[in-house]
């Protein structure tokens, strides 16, 4: 792998790391409807499982890199 192709990768993989962290802390900050830990509380409680997050990022995903 070139440098700049590890560069590039390692910044797509920032971003989707950063993904993560918006999605349940800073786009969760003043969100009234799904405030920070709601996610989180969701899961315990069954409401909905990691699983089912995970698949519909990853259905986003794909359907919007074609």
């Amino acid at each position: 792998m070139q440098p700049d192709e590890r560069s590039t990768r390692e910044l797509v993989l920032g971003a989707a790391e950063d993904l993560v962290v918006d999605f349940l802390y800073y786009d969760r900050k003043e969100d009234e409807d799904l405030p920070r830990g709601a996610i989180e509380a969701a899961i315990s409680m069954g409401l909905v499982t990691e699983q089912e997050i995970i698949d519909v990022f990853a259905a986003n995903l794909r359907e919007g890199l074609r």
